[in-house]
């Protein structure tokens, strides 16, 4: 479904009953059509007319942002120069994804599965679980305007935090953000890949602040032209409330696996990767708060207050 935000441009919203493993996209219908991520699906995609789209920009390496992307055959990508290698190379996809500490936080008897993005499996979705060979045609960069014609001009934000490449969109003159996986959804931030960064998802979350757009669009909740402060405030404080639940328990010596049982974020076992994300959330904390000063490793693999 589109959904328009201001002359040109639009949300497309997913034909699903649940965003994930889908995504919101921006259609773009300036003298040059484009658009912003590619996890809507075939059945919405085929609201518009995919041949006439020219430019493509992802704002990250997430499957659930990029499976609909080769239904598009005259398209020119566009993806974070942090990421670009993720998008040609398997193996720097699954480093990016911090599939490689796999082993070292998790049980020998749960091993990796072969195609961790399982929940791709779905006849609207045009590829299989797994690794997608991704041609770019340039990367972007933090700050880098894209004139689209017609008065529509695109700047790149860079906002890491949830991936180390992940980039929101600002259309500056009509006031709307596009702030891809920071969406202020009631699960609040998630940051389980390897490149995750706690500090960076703070950080980034104050730079949409400071930019305060009038229209707060993002990937998995439905645009916000209210209290969009407010909202990111909430969200961000799930963050801050896992990371002050992390130090106080670090009052005595833990290892990740020993904070990981906490279930810090996950007890629902939707997913199979769910304990896996724990430890990766425990971990990013962790490592956030050795950064601050906070914490200390008293031993190898195990955590104190400093």
């Amino acid at each position: 479904m589109l959904m328009p935000l201001a002359r040109g441009i639009s949300v497309l919203m997913p034909d699903a009953p649940k965003f994930y493993p889908y995504c919101i996209c921006i259609y773009i219908a300036g003298e040059q059509r484009a658009i912003i991520d590619f996890g809507a699906g075939q059945r919405a995609f085929n609201e518009i007319d995919k041949d006439s789209i020219e430019l493509g920009f992802f704002t990250h390496n997430h499957p659930d942002h990029t499976h609909s992307a080769l239904l598009f055959k005259n398209i020119s990508l566009y993806a974070a120069k942090e990421e670009q290698l993720s998008y040609r190379n398997e193996k720097e996809y699954f480093k990016l994804r911090g599939f490689e500490y796999w082993k070292r936080f998790m049980p020998p008897g749960k091993p990796l599965p072969e195609t961790p993005d399982t929940t791709l499996q779905n006849p609207d979705i045009p590829v299989e679980p797994g690794f997608i060979k991704i041609d770019l045609a340039g990367t972007i960069t933090d700050g880098q305007q894209i004139e689209l014609g017609r008065g529509i001009r695109l700047t790149a934000v860079y906002l890491p935090g949830h991936s180390i490449g992940h980039y929101g969109f600002y259309f500056e003159k009509e006031g709307i953000l596009f702030g891809g996986d920071i969406d202020t959804t009631r699960g609040g931030p998630w940051y389980g890949d390897g490149c995750s960064n706690v500090g960076q998802f703070i950080n980034s979350v104050q730079r949409i602040k400071e930019i305060n757009p009038g229209t707060f669009a993002s990937s998995h909740r439905r645009p916000l032209t209210e209290k969009i402060i407010p909202s990111l405030d909430s969200y961000l404080q799930i963050l801050l409330d896992r990371e002050n639940r992390v130090y106080d328990l670090l009052k005595r010596p833990h290892t990740i696996a020993q904070l990981a049982a906490y279930h810090l974020a996950f007890d629902y076992n939707l997913f199979y990767m769910e304990d896996f994300w724990e430890m990766m959330y425990a971990h990013h904390h962790v490592q956030h708060l050795m950064e601050i000063g906070a914490v200390t490793e008293v031993e190898t693999g195990v955590f104190q207050q400093a």
